[in-house]
């Protein structure tokens, strides 16, 4: 019979290629019974190496809290990304602009001659921005985050509920097709959540190894979700669940 740790070195090496495992399958495929898969996930999650949920496991989102780490994560990936999401921008447009490396690459992409007006709470962001001519800069302030270089609190929060965006550039922790868009902090989660709210239009732009995974805090639901622009070709079958949901894949 196939030991405890043979089952879970099975389960760790499959949620690594398959992102997300089905407990009934799972018990299958080991010859064991349903019990035991649910107390194996169990152990494993409790260990931070999965994340269990009803019926089997997902990938847990293993991004790193520092932004200066995070910087030099994925280059070319995220500037795939930030010149599909610059297509979506027009002329007179109310931009808001979530903390984040990915987002941070969007901003550096924005061309000179594109009229905006930009809202943020990222230092970053609102220093990329700072010196194109013929953007109109509010900076969020608030409580200062070290970790993320960005502001929080309900002064952020309240900068952000009285304004209109046309677009929402929305910073991805994790990002789940039937668990929707999640954050690993309460702080972050509710300026995420007035982003989302106060646009007509949100976009998750971030790089692919973060899809299929999840955090503590829900921010949205995938399906309200407007457009999903990762580095991967829009016909790659790991985005179908998303398209699937209702977003348009960039």
């Amino acid at each position: 019979m196939i030991s405890k740790e043979e089952r879970h070195d099975f389960i760790l090496v499959k949620i690594k290629k398959e992102r997300k495992l089905v407990m009934t399958e799972l018990a299958a495929e080991l010859g064991v019974s349903e019990h035991t898969v649910r107390r194996d996930l169990k152990e494993l999650s409790d260990a931070g190496l999965l994340r269990a949920i009803r019926g089997g496991a997902t990938l847990r989102s293993n991004l790193p809290f520092d932004i200066y780490y995070r910087n030099n994560l994925d280059v070319m990936e995220k500037q795939a990304i930030a010149e599909k999401s610059i297509t979506l921008l027009k002329d007179h447009q109310v931009v808001f602009f979530d903390g984040g490396t990915t987002t941070q690459a969007i901003a550096g992409n924005i061309p000179d001659s594109l009229n905006l007006t930009v809202v943020t709470h990222s230092l970053p962001i609102a220093n990329i921005l700072a010196n194109l001519p013929n953007i109109s800069l509010i900076f969020a302030g608030g409580a200062f985050c070290k970790s993320s270089l960005t502001m929080q609190g309900q002064q952020t929060i309240s900068t952000f509920e009285e304004i209109y965006a046309d677009v929402s550039f929305i910073g991805v922790c994790s990002l789940d097709p039937y668990r929707g868009l999640t954050a690993r902090t309460r702080e972050e989660t509710a300026i995420k959540r007035v982003l989302c709210k106060n646009s007509m239009n949100i976009v998750a732009a971030t790089t692919s190894n973060k899809l299929d995974t999840l955090a503590s805090f829900l921010t949205c639901r995938a399906s309200d979700i407007s457009y999903l622009i990762t580095e991967k070709d829009p016909s790659d079958r790991i985005l179908q669940p998303y398209v699937e949901q209702g977003i348009t894949i960039l």
